[in-house]
Parts: C-alpha cells; structure tokens; sequence
C-alpha cells in the first residue's frame, strides 16, 4: 500500500519503491529465521508495528508533495493515514505489552478498519480531483505555446477597472512569410519560442494569453502610460534578441504592439479595442515598434486616423534584416 501511495502521490521514484520493497523482504526473512510467525500474539504485533512504519512513510510523502500538487483531498487522506497509524501502533503495543496498552487491541483493529475505508475514499477522491485539474489546465492552455489561452485570459480580466489598468496587444511581425518560405514547422518553433520570451519578459504578476494566430495581449494593473509602453519596449527588446536557425539561414523575430492606459471612460472591450487601434498604427509605421494611444476621441470618431504616440526607438521602424537573416 504504501508504494501505490507513493506513486499515487506524484512521485514516482524507483529507488523508493526498491527501498520499501527491500525493507519489507527483510522483514519477512527476519520473521522466517526468528520462527516468530509460529506465535499468534508476537505475528500480529509485528504485522501492526511494519504496518505503522510504512503508513508513517505514505504520510511523510503525502504532505510533502502537497506543495507540488495542491488538492484539498490530500489533507482528508492524510488524516485517515494517520489515524490508522496511530491505531495500528496501538494495537501493536497491546499485543506486546497486554498490561499497558490504553486501548483494547480489537477496539483498535476495529477502527484500523474504518480508517482503511477511510483512506480508500480519499484516494477516489484525489483521482478525481486530480483529473478535474488537469481538464481545467488543459481548458484554460494553449496547446501549441504552452501559455493561457484566449478563453482563460479575458475571463481572467476584471470587471471593474481602476486607475493604472492597461492592456498592451502584440502581434509578430511578418509571421506569415515564416510559414511560407521555412514551413509551418518552424513557424511553430517561432511561435512557440516568441510565445515564452513574452511570457518571461511579463512576469508572473501580469495576465497574459494568445489570442489566436501570432497575436497575443497583457492586461497590467498600477500602470502609467510611461511604464505601459516600458514594458512593451521590454518585450520587444527580448524578442529581438531572439534567434532561430533554420538550414544555412537565421529567423530574427520581431514584434509590434499597441499599448492603451485606462482613464475611466471605457469598459474593458472598449480598452482592448484601443490598444488593438493602436497596434494597428504600429504596423502601419513600419512594424518592430510600440504605439501609445492617446487620443480617445479622435480615435472613436475616426478609427483609420487614430492619433497614437510612436515610442519606439529610432531605428526600430527601419530595421532590415542581415545577410542570411529574415526579420519575422
């Protein structure tokens, strides 16, 4: 029982099991060598007390592994291992020591039972609740990049907005001529590879997800229009940075975005619109930059015109790619 914990529990560790497996064979020519299986009363104490080691094992992995895999039902589990530990401890001693045990050996065994039942419903329901995590991470994933997907990212945004809110959208540039003259394999590795350079440039307290195709968004809390439109040149930069060989040539992915700050005259799809009117305005100025929007009502009134401030580096609207390069 206690390797199927062990397993159970996530880590599935060879030289654990060769090690409870080796323990439990020693005992076993141990009790065949004493002769001791020919007593009744020294048998069962014996039994009870490798019993109690073993289920004292299962409970140290059970709660160890608890900060890897975060399941309410592992404290239920935990609970009932422990209970049959302490009472196949008990009935241990009363088998040895008849004279100082504090229970009756059978009012012991009887609740051995009832924790075993016990244990048995809490492993279902880990199971369960198990699997219905990883449906949930699947749900909420994309399956290509590995990062949250368009469902899980706009239901990961708030309803209400404050000051300081802001969404930054970024598309790669040129992605569908990767995918054309490199194939769609390596257009899968770019993907994948500008999709997690985003992921770390955001940080773990961004909500950040791909939308669909090449574009992806940030939705970013206690933001100015300055530190909005920093953390879209941060990303930019990185994925600059990046490079990705395919035959004799060199992919160097760039990326254009659009950064839109809330100021307490729109809902979030409004916002969202916004930052996309202003990514627009960075491809039309020569991609491989960042566009601030920044002027709501011309926008609104005319969508094609939108007044946005360039932010980009000076070079960053001209960049060429190098001889053997191909800026994506």
């Amino acid at each position: 029982m206690a390797m199927g914990l062990v397993q159970l529990s996530g880590r599935r560790r060879k030289l654990t099991d060769c090690l409870l497996l080796v323990v439990a064979l020693s005992l076993s020519v141990a009790v065949g060598y004493m002769h001791w299986y020919a007593d009744n009363q020294t048998r069962a104490a014996i039994f009870n007390a490798n019993t109690a080691a073993f289920l004292g094992v299962s409970c140290v992995v059970i709660l160890r592994d608890f900060f890897l895999d975060r399941l309410p039902a592992r404290w239920g589990l935990l609970a009932s291992l422990a209970a049959a530990m302490g009472f196949s401890t008990l009935v241990a001693v009363g088998m040895i020591f008849p004279q100082y045990g504090p229970v009756e050996p059978r009012y012991a065994f009887f609740m051995l039972i009832i924790c075993h039942f016990s244990v048995a419903l809490f492993v279902v329901v880990l199971v369960q609740e198990r699997a219905e995590t990883q449906l949930r991470r699947l749900a909420n994933t994309d399956v290509l990049t590995g990062i949250p997907n368009r469902q899980h990212f706009l239901a990961s945004v708030p309803n209400e907005f404050k000051e300081g809110d802001a969404f930054i959208m970024i598309d790669i540039d040129h992605f569908k001529s990767v995918n054309d003259r490199y194939g769609h394999e390596t257009g899968d590795v770019v993907l994948v590879g500008v999709a997690q350079a985003i992921a770390a440039a955001a940080g773990r307290t961004v909500t950040f997800g791909r939308l669909g195709g090449e574009e992806f968004a940030l939705f970013l809390r206690d933001q100015t229009e300055e530190t909005a439109v920093a953390k879209a040149e941060q990303i930019r930069g990185t994925v600059n940075a990046l490079t990705f060989a395919s035959g004799t040539e060199t992919i160097v992915p760039s990326v254009s975005a659009g950064v839109a700050v809330w100021r307490g005259d729109c809902n979030a799809q409004k916002l969202r619109d916004r930052a996309d009117q202003a990514l627009y305005l960075a491809k039309r100025g020569g991609r491989d930059r960042v566009e601030l929007y920044a002027n709501p009502q011309s926008t609104e009134e005319h969508p094609s015109s939108a007044a946005a401030t360039a932010v980009a580096q000076p070079s960053s609207g001209s960049r060429h790619p190098r001889p053997g390069e191909l800026a994506a």
